[in-house]
């Protein structure tokens, strides 16, 4: 038999039946957010890697999978009571509280019952919603061509300028958001491109001598 001591410890592991199931919700919702979560950090980091199989992954829309838990099954051992409170009114209102079946409840109360508990649940992909296939996620474009930003950026739809007049041949020295950002709605990248020259010097040409003068005199210079 288990001690005494166990009694007040097990009353205050009890709690009401709807807490109990509330809880459960609680736990699936918080493992839906994780997974979601997961999913988007995954897209940054695709998005923020200028790798060449990022870059392709980028090119032709790759996403990573959206996970959904679309049931959770939950059976859990547990005593039930229920308790009688009287209310300001004069009525009684009546509440039922669960308590773990545990070993020392079983060997308090004789209670001939095996402890268990079991959690279901399954975890199956599905596609993206219409707002998560929206996501526009700046990717690494600083060091490339203008000309190839530019394919990339259009791919994947991401709103974008340059200057007026850019090259294609001109790099991309700066973005207005880093690589893996989630670029709000209605806000366009802009960029910055190398600087171009004023125009290239003329050859240097090889200097021409002034001819020489001779002087009426034969074999004398002046």
């Amino acid at each position: 038999m288990a001690d005494s001591n166990d009694v007040p410890q097990l009353e205050a592991l009890s709690a009401p039946l709807g807490a109990l199931i509330s809880s459960v919700g609680r736990g699936v919702a918080e493992a839906q957010r994780e997974l979601d979560a997961a999913t988007i950090e995954r897209i940054r980091e695709l998005y923020a890697s200028d790798e060449d199989l990022a870059v392709e992954l980028q090119r032709i829309g790759y996403r990573p999978t959206w996970y959904h838990i679309p049931e959770a099954e939950a059976e859990i051992a547990v005593a039930l009571s229920i308790t009688a409170e009287e209310r300001t009114d004069g009525r009684t209102r009546l509440k039922m509280y669960g308590a773990p079946m545990d070993a020392s409840y079983t060997n308090r109360f004789a209670y001939n019952l095996t402890a268990q508990s079991r959690l279901k649940f399954r975890v199956v992909p599905v596609p993206p919603s219409p707002q998560a296939e929206a996501l526009v996620v700046v990717p690494a474009v600083v060091g490339k061509t203008v000309g190839d930003a530019r394919l990339l950026l259009s791919a994947i739809g991401v709103p974008h300028r340059f200057p007026s007049g850019a090259a294609d041949a001109a790099l991309v020295t700066s973005a207005s958001a880093e690589p893996g950002t989630l670029l709000p709605r209605g806000t366009e990248l802009v960029l910055t491109v190398q600087a171009t020259g004023g125009g290239k010097l003329p050859p240097t040409s090889t200097p021409t001598r002034s001819p020489v003068l001779e002087s009426t005199t034969p074999g004398t210079l002046k």
